[in-house]
């Protein structure tokens, strides 16, 4: 559903319009001769109609009228191996063995159909009754007037709907469907909805850094030139990450999670981070300063934040949404990078308006040095040892993360001067304000401390330790399944033999996957949520590894990265329609749940 109310709202945004079930489908008697009736569904233009949704029927099986052959004379062609009609097809119903009738007759004809826009966009089933009069004597129209006079359509809400396309599935068919500029509006605006998203918040800090990192000199123009590039370069990362997913099924970002890839990255944001606190003054070395002057002065700087802006991409943000999805799964199926390849690149430069509004408004900064400008270093500074924490809790476990944390808290408290005395200055002035911050973020480092070296893992509940003593008594023990941890197919496969006659879930999950995370804390510990999963055998597939077997249970299922969530039947089949692609809050995951069938 919110894939079609994107549809629309681009539709009404940018001017692409789709027929009204009325207007693309148009069903009516066409003619009658000595022995049938010839029924036709006018087809408007770019409609197709699926030759296995098209069912005719006698609407009052109990009036006498029979209907014996029902022919379709009109031909048909193949569609993603689906037989569909691209012509209005024409229907042949013979009524000549009509008997113990005579006189003028109604004849009720119940048509029940399913149809798609090339466009992109499926329509709901419809059913729809056609009456006419006719003289079953002679087998003619007994008052043309009449003629389609009571046809009545309406959405087949009762007929049990045919198998719909995941979210997944919905947005690959608005690439093969749609026109150019249609897709590329489309994921456009896909870019911006997950621009709000925490795959993308960390590179705030970053572009923003990086910028004030080029020093004086630096205008409201170069700083958009140099954000310019740098999401041009997130956005050829993206890129070419996606195709080579898509064509060979290798997760480039994945394969950029190793620990020793992020603990490099991560110690290079701590460098950075640095030169924000003045421990000294980041700048390329001499010798490629003076060749990259040669070429001018401006591009030293652009060089080193498009290769920021590339790994950035690949090591910061590898979260993997639905339109992100569709468009590999097109790609994959198609074989036609280049396309899939221009949606993944408009999907890249709508994640990056935000980044370039920001690293834009951060060359403001730059023209009035000051105070407060060493103040504004310091909170990014702050930031990039931060980011540098988040990535390190990819590779290290969640205590010494927890400690990691505490410590960064303590550093800031002593920076804003949380234990020096407060002296002469006025009750409520700025500096007993901040002091007073700082002796809160104060507090909070010490419980992060403690709590991690008692064993923690949650940065909002850094005192359970403390307090599980308490709640084991006076609550009850969680009667809820919990998830089983497997990382291959063998496991998979086994467990949903044994699990025959019950349906499972599986979640496709990673420690370096911030929606998985996301998924774990919100979601899946939402109580509603853990009883609805309560009606299925829980799986955990882990891919952190990026290793043989998660490769080869990625590829097997069409995965390409977490967080995936995947649905088996009572008969150990997938589910087709039912694949979660990209975080769910859980009133939404919930509303999913009740959908699968």
């Amino acid at each position: 559903m919110r894939f079609l109310v994107l549809i629309f709202f681009s539709m009404a945004l940018f001017g692409v319009s789709f027929l009204q079930p009325d207007e693309a489908f148009k069903p009516k008697i066409t003619a009658v001769d000595a022995d049938t009736i010839a029924v036709e569904i006018e087809l408007g233009d770019q409609i197709y109609l699926y030759k296995d949704k098209l069912k005719i029927e006698d609407a009052d099986p109990q009036d006498g009228i029979n209907f014996t052959t029902i022919t379709t004379e009109t031909k048909t062609v193949d569609h993603e191996g689906a037989a569909v009609y691209e012509t209005s097809p024409i229907t042949h119903i013979d009524l000549s063995e009509s008997k113990d009738l005579s006189g003028e007759q109604k004849v009720r004809v119940k048509l029940s159909y399913q149809g798609c826009s090339s466009a992109g966009l499926c329509y709901e089933p419809q059913e729809t009754v056609l009456e006419i009069m006719v003289n079953v004597d002679k087998l003619s129209v007994a008052d043309s007037e009449h003629l389609n006079a009571s046809a009545v359509t309406k959405p087949a809400k009762e007929i049990a709907a045919p198998k719909s396309e995941s979210e997944t599935d919905q947005i690959a068919s608005v690439i093969k469907g749609g026109s150019l500029w249609f897709i590329l509006i489309s994921f456009f605006g896909f870019g911006l909805l997950l621009s709000l998203t925490p795959c993308v918040f960390p590179m705030i800090p970053i572009i923003s850094s990086v910028i004030l990192a080029q020093g004086k000199g630096m205008g409201t123009k170069k700083a958009f030139l140099l954000s310019l590039v740098y999401v041009l370069s997130m956005a050829v990362a993206y890129t070419i990450a996606g195709v080579l997913a898509g064509l060979f099924g290798a997760n480039l970002q994945a394969a950029f999670q190793t620990p020793w890839i992020i603990t490099v990255f991560a110690l290079v944001f701590v460098l950075l981070s640095l030169s924000m606190f003045d421990v000294y003054e980041l700048q390329i070395p001499n010798f490629i300063q003076s060749r990259l002057s040669k070429l001018g002065g401006a591009r030293s700087g652009i060089v080193g934040i498009a290769i920021m802006g590339f790994l950035s991409a690949l090591i910061v943000g590898p979260c993997v949404a639905a339109p992100l999805a569709g468009a590999l799964i097109y790609i994959g199926q198609t074989g036609d990078a280049l396309l899939g390849g221009a949606a993944l690149f408009s999907l890249s430069i709508g994640m990056g308006v935000p980044l370039l509004i920001v690293g834009t408004t951060s060359g403001r900064f730059m023209p009035k040095p000051g105070m407060w400008m060493d103040v504004i270093k310091a909170i990014f500074g702050v930031m990039l040892l931060g980011i540098a924490i988040w990535m390190m809790g990819r590779v290290l476990d969640e205590n010494t993360t927890l400690l990691l944390w505490g410590g960064l808290a303590i550093f800031v408290a002593i920076n804003t001067g949380a234990l020096e005395p407060l002296g002469e200055h006025p009750s409520w002035s700025s500096r007993s304000n901040v002091k007073a911050l700082g002796f809160m973020i104060l507090l909070y480092g010490i419980s992060l401390l403690g709590g991690g070296m008692a064993g923690a893992k949650n940065l909002l509940h850094p005192l359970d330790p403390f307090l599980s003593s308490k709640q084991e008594v006076s609550a009850p023990a969680s009667a809820h399944k919990t998830f089983e941890k497997i990382t291959s197919i063998e496991e998979l496969d086994a467990i949903l033999a044994e699990n025959k006659g019950k349906r499972v879930m599986v979640d496709f999950y990673a420690d370096w996957c911030t929606a998985c995370k996301e998924f774990e804390e919100k979601t899946f510990s939402d109580e509603m949520v853990k009883g609805a999963m309560d009606a299925y055998v829980l799986v955990q597939v882990d891919v952190t590894a990026n290793d043989d077997a998660s490769k080869a249970i990625t590829k097997k299922y069409g995965i390409f990265g977490p967080p995936a969530i995947l649905f088996f039947d009572e008969k150990g089949q997938k589910i087709e329609d039912a694949t979660i692609v990209g975080f769910k809050e859980p009133k939404e995951f919930l509303h999913h749940l009740g959908e699968v069938k």
